[in-house]
């Protein structure tokens, strides 16, 4: 009735779920174009933040780095809700001048601030060698740039009720960003 109906098939809310986050993860990118990949995971409710470093990378530094990031989101945390969040940080090389960086945080207690905080630390601490895509948020149309930051402060202001049923990826690809289920 009315055109309802369809919220009471067998499947609906997971679709609109899987929009959602299809969405937030789309968003996240576009909005933070220094994460070249964003992996979402159900099961923990997680999402992996990747970062990318290219050139003569000193692992010397990567240590120190994610100490240094540990303390400054445990800070952040503090002045912001008192909570300690669950965060690991973990590095891979791919080849000789690639390394992978990868941030996991669960979803329900991420803030906008934070991805911030972490973006501008990546740029501070590693600066050129941090891949960053050339379609900022201010190098886009201003309509299409504003939507994309309030759909991401929307969702994260909403990601303790909001839990996507499906494991999503989200990467780069040319001057796109792409979201798929895994």
């Amino acid at each position: 009735m009315f055109g309802f109906n369809w919220l009471r098939s067998p499947g609906a809310y997971n679709k609109v779920q899987d929009k959602a986050g299809i969405q937030f993860l789309a968003s996240l990118l576009v909005c933070y174009p220094e994460v070249s990949s964003v992996q979402y995971d159900p099961k923990m409710g997680d999402l992996v933040l990747d970062f990318i470093l290219q050139g003569e990378i000193d692992w010397d530094k990567i240590n120190p780095f994610t100490h240094f990031l540990q303390e400054s989101l445990d800070t952040y945390h503090a002045l912001e809700d008192g909570q300690k969040p669950y965060l690991a940080i973990t590095g891979e090389a791919v080849g000789d001048k690639t390394v992978l960086l990868h941030i996991t945080r669960e979803v329900a207690t991420l803030r906008r601030g934070e991805l911030t905080l972490i973006t501008e630390l990546m740029q501070t601490t590693f600066g050129q060698a941090l891949v960053v895509d050339n379609h900022s948020l201010d190098n886009l149309e201003n309509d299409f740039a504003t939507v994309q930051s309030d759909l991401l402060d929307q969702m994260l202001g909403q990601a303790q009720e909001m839990r996507f049923r499906s494991r999503m990826v989200g990467v780069r690809e040319g001057d796109r960003v792409v979201v798929y289920n895994r």
